[in-house]
């Protein structure tokens, strides 16, 4: 796996390669934070990311949002089901700093940024140098090295790649074209089911890199990047429901 992407992978184990949406806050216990994104406070329980919609049909605008402390300043919240795209200045109040970062099979997000209830940067992670907001520049800082282009092609000879994933990503470019009949996976070699697997959940070099790049980017401002340890402890899931 090249390091450049291990976020994305890390996400992908768990499940949300294909859709993500996660939200960091300064300074709010977990039953204020389920306040602020219009959570149901009352439905709530302590569980594990592998029970996380046990006895939720999630859908059709119920979703769950699972929320614990990060470290001892941040909270982390992972949303599956619905999407919470316009409370980082509820979750931001107060003089407190929020953040964003979601994506899904066919776009990426930008990297939003809330600063004491008003929006601060809206930092893209795929087009380099793109800012919006009344601070566009705030987090440039902590972009550095860091890399946000999706049209980079740098990877292709990276040695350490998916094993075949150029000869994967050429057959199924041929495959897209027309070259082989679109529906036929039964020429396609066994060993590239995996890299097949990774595609389908919008898995590619740059966008992993980009993705990671953006993870990366708030564990910086926050102090510990997503990973294994939280994923696998016990955390508040809260029920959201948008109607």
């Amino acid at each position: 796996m090249r390091r450049s992407e291990r976020l994305w992978h890390l996400a992908y184990k768990y499940g949300m390669g294909e859709s993500f949406t996660g939200m960091w806050v300064e300074g709010l216990e977990t039953t204020e934070v389920a306040r602020r994104i219009s959570a149901d406070t009352a439905a709530k329980e302590k569980c594990r990311w592998a029970d996380l919609l046990k006895g939720v049909n999630i859908g059709s605008g119920v979703g769950v949002a699972w929320v614990g402390r990060l470290n001892d300043n941040w909270t982390q919240i992972l949303q599956r089901g619905v999407e919470s795209l316009d409370v980082l200045p509820a979750l931001s109040a107060g003089n407190r700093r929020a953040l964003l970062v979601s994506w899904n099979v066919n776009a990426v997000g930008d990297l939003v940024y809330a600063i004491d209830g008003n929006y601060a940067t809206a930092f893209s992670v795929t087009r380099p140098g793109r800012r919006r907001g009344s601070d566009p520049h705030a987090l440039d800082l902590y972009a550095e090295g860091l890399q946000f282009d999706a049209q980079d092609s740098s990877w292709e000879n990276d040695p350490d790649l998916p094993a075949g994933w150029m000869e994967y990503s050429a057959w199924e470019e041929a495959r897209l074209e027309g070259d082989i009949p679109e529906d036929d996976y039964e020429d396609m070699r066994p060993e590239w089911m995996d890299l097949l697997e990774f595609a389908v959940n919008g898995y590619s070099p740059p966008l992993a890199t980009c993705i990671t790049s953006a993870l990366a980017l708030v564990g910086r401002i926050t102090g510990r990047e997503l990973d294994e340890a939280w994923m696998n402890g016990v955390h508040t899931r809260f029920l959201i429901t948008r109607r």
